[in-house]
Formats: C-alpha cells, structure tokens, sequence
C-alpha cells in the first residue's frame, strides 16, 4: 500500500511539474512565474511528507492495536478486582463498625445499670445514715438519764449488763453497715470508671473505623466514576474492533495469538499431569469430588447462559478462509454473565494468555481438568478448593475480538475433550 502511494505521489509530483513549468520545453519563463511554481512546488511536496507521515502513522497505528486492546483488557480487569477488593474491605469496615457500636451500647447498658445499683446503695446508706444520726442525737441527750433508768429497773446486774451490750451491738452493727455500703459505693464507682473508660476506647475506634470506612468508600467511588470513564473508552475500543475485523493481517496475528495460547494451556495441562503421575496422592490435596468426575459425562451443568458460536474440533474462518482447531467451544453471553465451574475441585492456575485473556485452569482430580478464559472477573484464587456450580468468574472480552464471550475446554488427562459431549443436552 505504502509503495502504491508513494508511486502515485511520484506521478502527481511530476505531473505538476509539467503543467506549472510548461516553459522548460523551449523558451525563456519570466522570473516571477518561477518563483510561484517553485513556491506552488513546495506545497505540494509538503503535502506529499504529510501524506506520506499519515501513512506511516496509520501503518505503526494498525500493528498496535492488538496491543491496545490488550492494555484496555487489562485496565478494565485491574480496576474491576479493585473496586471488588474495596468492596469487601469495606463490607468486613462495616462489620467491624456494627459490633463496636454493639459493644458501646453493651457498655451503656452496664454503665447505667452500675449507676442505678450505686443510687440505690446511696439511698440505703443515707436511710441508715439518719437512723444512726437520730440514735446518737438520742444518746447525746438521754444517754445518762437512759442509763441510769436501765441501772435502777434493772432487776439484776446480769439483766444491766445485757442491756448495756445490747446497745453496743447496735451501735457496732450500724457502724459495720455503714462501712460495708460505702464499700460497696466504692466498688461501683470503679466499675463506673472502668467502664466509662472502656467506652472512651471503643468511641475511639469506632471515629478511626468511620473514618477508614469513608475513606474506602471515597476510593469506590473514585473508582467506579473512573469505571463510567472505562465505558467511554469502551466505545473507542468498539470502532478499534471494527478497523481490526477489516485488517486480515492483524486477524492473522490474533488467530497466531490463539493458536499460541492454546499450545500453552495444553503445556499447563501436561505439566499438571506429569506432576499428578509422579505424585500419586498431592500433599496439599485435602478435598475429592463426591462424584469422580469421568462419571459425570453428559451431566455436567453449562458453566455460563449462553450460545455456542464456535464448537469443538476444525473451524473454517470466515473472513480468512483458514481452518483452525478449537480445542474447546465458545459460548458467547452478555459481558458479567456469571462463570460456574462445573464440577467440585481446585483452582491450579490462574493466568493472562494472549488471545486467551484472562484464564483459569481447575484440576477435578483423576487427571481432569476444565478450561475458562475470555472472563472479564476472576472471584477465585490459586489452591481454592471449590463446589460444583459456584461462581468462579463472570464473561469478558479479555483476549478476544469477537465481544463478550467464555472460552470452555474439558481435558482428560492430556486428550482434549468434545465439551458438548459433556454437558447437559440443551
């Protein structure tokens, strides 16, 4: 193309060169008439290098786009297990804020029920108090005349002694109480304090754990507008797709992508067989299907909605008229569609494959394994022992230019496997 245009330059360069200068033939050309052509020819060879930068940008632009579309994955993918991660730090901020206001109130509770016992105490101590007042005020002025009345009615010594005792036993009985209830003030008035204390500490964290959760729900929302700015650059990433669908070479490339990511997954599947072989019985393996899963063929549930587009086995490509191999199926649904795996077992990789985008890999035991990629989220994590049919992930576009879609492979051992022979018939 470059080489057609700079020929078509070449021409239209002479071309005006002839027709400005119709003077080189024979005969002399005026001075001025010179100087215009000569400016007018500098134009247009401007023109030329500006057409010809266009070009060579346009060329440099076309080779980069796989790359920046790849960088546009990547950046929705990042940010999305951010605003996840920023989610559940903020929901567990959350919980944390509700039990320390639980455990204020409790405080309150016991504060006010502490206060409470304390005035009644108080209460009794000062009915006590004025009983004991009353008596003393009683013995100051009678005490003598008391005394002397007890000696002379007295009918024995015995009977006067038993008298004065009697009333030193109140006295010691009055002063022992009210000793015991300002005690027992004291006490509460300790719990009070240690208890206001250690409502002053949760209020505390309770104005550090408010603020933390602000400031975590600040970034979400920093986050998600940055998201809505995503979006619009969704719709560049859109007219890019449509220049790609046009440009066979960059087709060609992404095919070469695939092909690649596909020899890399059966590698990964061959090593995880080579290490299953070798180690019988895996030490960190603490879990087994309750269904081995060779019996499960034909009974497997679809691992997202959607539509079959591309099945099992030798693809013609439409645009390319190439035939390639799909080592699994492509079930094309709408972007966030959740993944489930589809049978119980554990995550043993999770990686970024050109063409394949982002992938994860789970081991079933016995040697099978199942395949997801294209996925916009991963919600798993590598040696994460899951349930069949829990949410695994949810539909993307990563590494793909078709749209939203899942890419599904079922291995046994180290043959690749007709998906579709495995699931449930539809």
């Amino acid at each position: 193309m470059k080489t057609r245009c700079c020929k078509f330059f070449s021409r239209l360069f002479v071309t005006c060169l002839v027709l400005l200068l119709p003077g080189l033939s024979g005969g002399e050309v005026p001075q001025d008439e010179v100087q215009q052509a000569s400016e007018q020819l500098q134009r247009i060879r401007d023109e030329i290098e500006q057409y010809e930068k266009r070009i060579k940008e346009s060329q440099t632009r076309e080779k980069d786009l796989l790359s920046e579309l790849e960088n546009y994955d990547r950046e929705i993918s990042l940010r999305r297990s951010l605003v996840n991660t920023l989610e559940r730090e903020l929901i567990r901020t959350q919980h944390s804020l509700k039990k320390i206001l639980a455990d204020i109130s409790n405080l309150q509770v016991k504060i006010e029920l502490t206060r409470s016992d304390s005035a009644k105490i108080s209460v009794e101590r000062d009915s006590l108090a004025s009983i004991v007042t009353k008596r003393a005020v009683y013995a100051y002025k009678y005490l003598r005349r008391d005394v002397l009345q007890a000696i002379l009615t007295s009918r024995s010594l015995v009977q006067m002694l038993t008298r004065q005792e009697y009333l030193q036993r109140i006295t010691e009985a009055d002063r022992k109480n009210l000793q015991r209830l300002d005690q027992k003030n004291q006490q509460l008035s300790k719990i009070s304090r240690t208890l206001e204390d250690s409502k002053i500490r949760k209020s505390e964290q309770l104005h550090d754990y408010r603020k933390t959760a602000q400031f975590k729900e600040k970034l979400i929302r920093d986050e998600s507008t940055e998201t809505e700015n995503l979006a619009e650059r969704r719709k560049e990433r859109e007219s890019l797709l449509a220049q790609i669908r046009q440009d066979q070479d960059l087709l060609r490339r992404q095919l070469a992508e695939k092909k690649l990511a596909a020899e890399r997954v059966e590698n990964m599947i061959r090593d995880l067989e080579t290490r299953r072989e070798t180690l019988p019985i895996l030490p960190e393996r603490t879990w087994a299907p309750d269904v081995p899963f060779a019996q499960l063929k034909g009974r497997l549930n679809w691992p997202a909605i959607g539509k079959v587009v591309s099945k099992f086995g030798p693809q013609r490509h439409q645009t390319l008229a190439t035939i390639t191999e799909n080592p699994g199926i492509e079930i094309e649904a709408g972007e966030g569609t959740p993944v489930h795996t589809v049978g119980t077992g554990q995550v043993t990789r999770i990686t970024w494959l050109r063409g394949y985008g982002n992938t994860v890999i789970v081991d079933h035991s016995e040697g099978y394994y199942t395949v997801y990629a294209h996925m916009g989220q991963i919600l798993v994590r590598e040696g994460q022992v899951i349930d069949a049919g829990e949410v695994i992930g949810r539909v993307g576009q990563t590494g793909s230019l078709q749209g939203p879609r899942l890419h599904f492979e079922i291995w046994a051992k180290r043959e690749k496997q007709d998906p579709q022979s495995w699931l449930i018939r539809k």
